[in-house]
Formats: structure tokens, C-alpha cells, sequence
């Protein structure tokens, strides 16, 4: 009772009071994100804020508003709370101060949690240990000795018959044989032979094909262009299901050197992919695993044979490309992931995002190291055996953005889930398969044109160049 005899409602206060600051506190935490997240300055929480955004505040904000509107109630209702306390002007000044301190609570929260004040500086490059590509030597016929003939009664003089003396049996000579044609000499490289007629023997090859089928699962798959090189070489399908689209490029490379990837150390410099392409000599790119947005500096990453940075891999799957062509992905809950036994067979790429998406057999994963599995905008690599991938760039439902940043339409669907991505992985064959940056980020380059919605500064791409 107060001193007017009136009950308190003590308890009921502090519950609802409790609900509004909760509700301000994530109030101001979406209004934070959601700005960052669109209007992008480059701050080191892109992918994090994606996962905010669509998983929980969505969702819980809405039902803490009706709680703490349900308690208020209760207050009026039992006359635990006069009107009089609860003016307008009154009001909006309590909402505002408590938005401003709720949204300064978030800020310190997340800078400490995400590592926001924590700049990723420039590291200096240390080169992987290079392996020396021992040469396979040509195959050549063994040497044919060159027929000799015997020497004949009046070149060694000893066949000249005396007179009255009886001439001996003739030497017969002998017969010439044909030297074997060697074999052709295999083509060098991570497909040697395999594959040959993907590959143009001298000035690089461009169709536009625009040739479709329909899979059974109703999947409208369509080629669209395909280049042809000396070196590298690779097929684009753009495939629709109802209102999902995806495009799938189907990569051949001759020289792990070709499957290169362009980034930037430092966050602050990061940028679209357009930017990344112009003026380069990329055929096909996608985007990459934003290493430089890890503030906190974790993971392996490897960059064109060189060493950026060795860091432990506890909380996200590693995929790894080696010099050799192979690719194996880690997962980081049940693999032991060792920099130093990675490092000692000859990387050429390390990729720390994740998750992996097929298991050690190729088969589709139904669980995975990863909170967003939800239908989202993806991009991907896929590997089949050494100098074959492919790239995968999966649309959502954000604008899409022309090669000039400028809208160029809407996408119809949400994206994939990562099961889905996984089983789509499995569909085509690969033996492994890795989710690369998705959401905003997404793009694939190709030919001077850009299919997703890449309105977000990337730290990387991962590109095919002849």
C-alpha cells in the first residue's frame, strides 16, 4: 500500500518496466543494425548483423511490444498506474531518453562482443612453402638402332675368291625395320588430357549458347555462355524453379594459378565487386569469405600460395584449396584442424567461413556448423577433382544489381537454406562443397555482367582468370 492506501503493485511494475527497457534495448539495436546493415560504411559486422536481423529481433521485438502493452494494461486496469503519469509529452520523453541509453548499451555491447573497435590492420604476407611441381618426363620411343648392313665380300676384302678356290655361302643382309611412332605427349597440368575438348588451342573461344532443359525436379536449366582457353575454360547455366534463381559455373582449370582470388588485408578498404574486376584480367568471379570483416583475427587464411594469417580454427569450418588441385573442408566441431600439417602439404587458398556442406563422402550434411540456415541469398564452391569446381551464386529476395550498380530488378524468392544449398551441392557430383559470403554480398561476375545483389563492399572474391 502507498500512503494513500492504494495497493502498489510493486512487483507488476518491475515486470513491466523490465519488458519496455528490454523492448527499447532491441528496439535500438535493430534501428542500429538495420541502418549499418543497409546504408553499409564498412564496419566489421556485415554477416553477424544478417543473423540478428532475420533470426531473432524480427520476431522477438513484436511479441516483447505486446507483452509489456499486456502488463501496462493489467496496471491500468488494476489501478496500479494513474493516466495522469503517462502524458504525451511525458511519454515521448521517456521513449527517447530510453531508446538513446538502450542504444548505447547495445553499441558498447556489440563493440565488445563483435570486435567493432578492433581494426583488422594490414599484416604482412609470409609465402606458403611453394611446392617444387616435379615435371613428369615425356614419354619418348626408345632409340631405334640404325640397320646396319654387313659388310660385303669386296668391302672387307676377305671375300674375294682366290682363283681355283671354292667361293663360301653369301652373307644374307639384313632387313630394314620401320622406327614405332611415338605416342602423343600427354597435355601438362592438373587435367592433362581430361576434358581436352573444353579448351581452345589458340585464341580463347566465346559462345552464348542460350540452350535449355527441363530436370525432373522441373528445374529450368539453361547454358548461357561458356569460354574456352588455353589454360582455363568454364560453362554458365542460369537455372529457375518457380521464383528461385541460381547460376552454376562449371569450371576447368589447367593451372591451380588460374582459380586466383583478389582482396584487400584491411577492412577499411574494402569494396563492391565491380570495383574488384574492373581493369582485370578475371573471366568468372564470386564472392569470397570476407576474412578481412573478422575483426578478431581468426582462422587460416592463404591467399595465392601466401601466408596472411595462422590463427586457431575453433568456430567456423575451413576449406582448403592445395597446390595440387585437391580440396578437402574441415569441419571445425569434428576434424582436429592443424595450421602446421595443412601448411607442410602445400596449400595454395584457405577459405575460413563456412559451413561445409557435403560430408567426407559427398553426401548432402543435415546439420551444420552455422546459425543462418534459414533461406538466404548464397554463393558457394564446389569441387570435383583436381582443376574442376564450380561456382554458385544463388539469388534472394533484395534487388538485383547490374555491372554499374544500378538496379536491374527484384528477385522473387528467398534464397536457399543451407540444406538445400547442401542438397543442390550433392545433386551436381561434387566430393566437397563450402558456403562462401551470401545475403547482400552475393554476385557472380562474368563477360562485363553481374547476376545478385551486391550492394555491400566485399573484402574478396574468388576468381577464374586465363
Amino acid at each position: 500500500m502507498n500512503k494513500n492506501g492504494e495497493p502498489r503493485f510493486s512487483a507488476l511494475r518491475v515486470i513491466a518496466a523490465i519488458f519496455a527497457n528490454l523492448t527499447a534495448i532491441l528496439s535500438a539495436n535493430y534501428i542500429v543494425f538495420f541502418i549499418l546493415d543497409h546504408f553499409n560504411p564498412g564496419f566489421n559486422f556485415v554477416v553477424r548483423s544478417d543473423f540478428l536481423l532475420t533470426k531473432y529481433l524480427h520476431f522477438v521485438i513484436p511479441v516483447l511490444m505486446l507483452q509489456t502493452a499486456l502488463f501496462y494494461l493489467l496496471l491500468f486496469a488494476a489501478g496500479g498506474a494513474k493516466p495522469k503519469r503517462f502524458q504525451k509529452k511525458r511519454l515521448i520523453w521517456i521513449l527517447v531518453i530510453d531508446i538513446v541509453l538502450a542504444g548505447l548499451f547495445a553499441m558498447t555491447v556489440n563493440a565488445r562482443a563483435f570486435g567493432w573497435v578492433k581494426w583488422l590492420r594490414p599484416q604482412e604476407s609470409a609465402p606458403v612453402a611453394i611446392a617444387t611441381r616435379v615435371p613428369t618426363p615425356e614419354p619418348t620411343a626408345a632409340p631405334t638402332p640404325e640397320p646396319t648392313a654387313e659388310a660385303t665380300p669386296e668391302q672387307s676384302g676377305q671375300g674375294t675368291v682366290a682363283p681355283g678356290e671354292t667361293p663360301g655361302p653369301e652373307t644374307p643382309t639384313p632387313e630394314l625395320t620401320e622406327a614405332p611412332t611415338p605416342e602423343p605427349t600427354p597435355i601438362p597440368g592438373l587435367l592433362g588430357d581430361k576434358f581436352k575438348e573444353k579448351f581452345s588451342e589458340g585464341e580463347p573461344v566465346i559462345t552464348e549458347p542460350n540452350t535449355s532443359e527441363t530436370l525432373a525436379d522441373g528445374t529450368e536449366k539453361t547454358l548461357i555462355y561458356t569460354y574456352a582457353g588455353q589454360k582455363s575454360a568454364f560453362e554458365l547455366y542460369h537455372c529457375q524453379k518457380g521464383k528461385q534463381e541460381y547460376q552454376i559455373a562449371d569450371i576447368y582449370v589447367r593451372d591451380i594459378e588460374k582459380l586466383t582470388t583478389l582482396y584487400e588485408n584491411d577492412q577499411g578498404n574494402a569494396k563492391l565487386m565491380r570495383e574488384f574486376v574492373e581493369n582485370s584480367p578475371v573471366l568468372i568471379a564470386i564472392s569470397s569469405d570476407y576474412f578481412a570483416n573478422n575483426a578478431n583475427g581468426k582462422g587460416l587464411i592463404i591467399r595465392n600460395g601466401m601466408l596472411i594469417r595462422s590463427n586457431p580454427c575453433k568456430y567456423s569450418d575451413l576449406c582448403v584449396i592445395y597446390q595440387d588441385g585437391t580440396v578437402r573442408c574441415f569441419d571445425c566441431k569434428q576434424d582436429k584442424i592443424d595450421n602446421e600439417e595443412i601448411l607442410a602439404n602445400y596449400p595454395y587458398h584457405s577459405f575460413y567461413f563456412g559451413p561445409a556442406l557435403l560430408d567426407a563422402n559427398g553426401n548432402a550434411k543435415t546439420t551444420f556448423n552455422s546459425t543462418l540456415v534459414e533461406p538466404n541469398p548464397r554463393s558457394a564452391f564446389g569441387y570435383y577433382e583436381p582443376g574442376h569446381y564450380a561456382f554458385i551464386s544463388v539469388l534472394g529476395s533484395y534487388a538485383q544489381i547490374d555491372i554499374n550498380n544500378k538496379n536491374a530488378g527484384n528477385g522473387k524468392a528467398g534464397g536457399l537454406t543451407l540444406s538445400e544449398l547442401s542438397e543442390l551441392c550433392a545433386s551436381l557430383g561434387m566430393k566437397a562443397a563450402y558456403n562462401m559470403d551470401g545475403g547482400r554480398s552475393i554476385s557472380m561476375y562474368w563477360n562485363n555482367r553481374l547476376f545478385g545483389h551486391n550492394v555491400r563492399v566485399i573484402g574478396d572474391i574468388l576468381a577464374v582468370v586465363d
